[in-house]
């Protein structure tokens, strides 16, 4: 009974220990801010989403059924990026935003049109 124990006081410190490792990053917090600000000022249409936030602040989105609302995004997040004042960094050196599915040209990887959302 006893190991049957040790195992369970075992289990429960892994996971209070994993849990406790996924709060969001400075950067990461700056650019969901960001993201979060430009949706309620109306600046980022609704087929574009958020997919993830790397612990750095670079950020994946997604466009649904075309690309419109890709550049507002981008240029919505830098604005509200540079002008933070919480004295987070993002990479200098990278793009913070990216598109998580790449459709160049709008073709899929048949090379026929972009159906992916």
């Amino acid at each position: 009974m006893s190991l049957l124990r040790a195992i369970a006081v075992l289990v429960g410190v892994i996971l209070i220990g994993a849990c406790t490792t996924l709060r969001n990053t400075p950067q990461q917090d700056l650019v969901w801010s960001a993201y979060k600000q430009c949706k309620a000022e109306g600046r980022i249409p609704t087929n574009v989403q958020f997919v993830r936030v790397e612990p750095d602040g670079r950020a994946s989105y997604s466009t649904f059924s075309s690309a419109y609302g890709s550049q507002q995004l981008e240029r919505c997040i830098s604005e509200k990026i540079s002008s933070s004042s919480t004295g987070v960094t993002t990479p200098t050196n990278a793009a913070i935003l990216s598109p998580a599915v790449g459709c160049p040209a709008n073709t899929d990887l048949n090379g026929e049109g972009c159906t992916l959302p």
